[in-house]
C-alpha cells in the first residue's frame, strides 16, 4: 500500500473514513485494500499515518496474517 500512502499524504487532513474510500477510489485500490478501508472506524483520522495504523489492525488484515 506505499501508493496508497502517496495519495493519502497529498489529501488536506483531518478526514472521514467516507473521504478516505473517495481518495483511494480516485487512485483504484484493489479490492482487498477496499475491504479493509471499509472496516476502519469511521472518525476524523489527523495523517496518512494515522490511517495505516488503522488498516493494519482491520480484521481483513489480520486475517491474511500468518501465525508467528
Amino acid at each position: 500500500m506505499p501508493g496508497l500512502r502517496a495519495v493519502l499524504d497529498d489529501q488536506p487532513y483531518p478526514l472521514r473514513r467516507w473521504q478516505i474510500l473517495v481518495a483511494a477510489d480516485d487512485y483504484g485500490v484493489d479490492a482487498r485494500t477496499r475491504t479493509k478501508l471499509e472496516q476502519i472506524p469511521d472518525r476524523p483520522y489527523l495523517d496518512s499515518g494515522d490511517v495505516m495504523i488503522e488498516l493494519a489492525m482491520t480484521p481483513a488484515h489480520l486475517a491474511a496474517r500468518t501465525p508467528l
